[in-house]
């Protein structure tokens, strides 16, 4: 495949912008040539139980949470940056892209363990012919994101030797969106809309079946956006559509609008992007952490403010 095409479907699949793909493919390149640093980085990463290689961001969450420290992930650069929370120590090494990983490296870290995401990467035979390896799922066509989060982090937590540490994570979780219940009260008489403008003419909603869905129900507030949803919990939505949401609080995501957009005359003139609310990136193809990191950001920006 060309290059450019190639880069253009992965920019697609994972929205990404310009900049961010120029990071990717000279960082991938240097993961191809960089396997000793990759195994030497590894070496240090300390795992609970067993060396546990983990090839989708969402689930590096989950091991995370549960105090479980993969020996490599996934385009690991990259989670650093989009993810952020938890936190990913700099000894766990690259094993290149999510949907293509780099089998040798990963082979020659010799890993008890796999954890892969279904329906995404290499096939699972491949992996098994490595080491065993454990399928998880959290976006389905049923739109059960939360219960198949839960259900994901207890089935990590067994594989992984953690179980013990599952409820212990599940408490925390609960503790933080209460916290954040507690400090939205004053907004609970006003809906939020939630967007991730792919551009200065749409942006994608976030709704049933989203795990930010899921942080709304739990915290108290209501979400403005009630209409049809993909598996991942979103729909894309013009400015006309985003415009109808009068009485609504917009919510975008990092970067939030273009500026060509938040300094046009139309956005100005529209009363559902008034007092707009831009929060810092949080991973919309998240897990658990980052449901509870969006929870915090948003009553972090909204404070004990009366809501107008």
């Amino acid at each position: 495949m060309p290059c450019g095409l190639w880069l253009l479907l992965r920019r697609s699949a994972h929205g990404l912008r310009d900049d961010e793909i120029q990071v990717v493919s000279g960082w991938t390149r240097r993961s191809v040539l960089g396997g000793a640093l990759a195994l030497a980085g590894a070496a240090r990463a300390q795992a609970v139980g067993k060396r546990v290689v983990v090839l989708d961001w969402a689930l590096t969450e989950l091991a995370l949470l549960l105090g479980v420290t993969p020996i490599a992930v996934a385009e690991a650069p990259y989670y650093r940056m989009r993810v952020a929370t938890p936190d990913l120590p700099a000894e766990v090494a690259d094993v290149g892209l999510r949907a293509q990983p780099n089998l040798a490296l990963i082979a020659s870290l010799k890993p008890d363990l796999i954890v892969r995401l279904r329906h995404y990467g290499p096939p699972q035979s491949r992996l098994e012919a490595i080491a065993p390896t454990l399928e998880l799922a959290i976006y389905e066509a049923d739109q059960r994101a939360y219960e198949r989060a839960t259900d994901a982090l207890a089935r990590m937590g067994e594989a992984c030797g953690a179980a013990d540490r599952t409820p212990i994570a599940m408490s925390r979780i609960d503790a933080t969106l209460a916290h954040s219940r507690e400090t939205l009260a004053p907004h609970f008489d006003r809906p939020v809309l939630i967007a991730n403008f792919a551009d200065d003419r749409r942006a994608d909603v976030f709704g049933r079946g989203s795990l930010f869905q899921s942080a709304l129900e739990r915290v108290g507030l209501s979400n403005a956006y009630g209409g049809p949803t993909n598996m991942w919990g979103f729909a894309t939505l013009g400015l006309d559509r985003l415009a109808r949401f009068d009485g609504a609080r917009l919510v975008a995501l990092s970067p939030g609008p273009p500026a060509a957009l938040a300094q046009s005359a139309l956005w100005g003139a529209l009363p559902a992007f008034r007092d707009v609310v831009v929060l810092p990136p949080v991973w919309v193809y998240g897990g658990l952490a980052s449901m509870m990191r969006f929870a915090t950001l948003l009553s972090d920006a909204l404070g004990d403010d009366r809501a107008p």
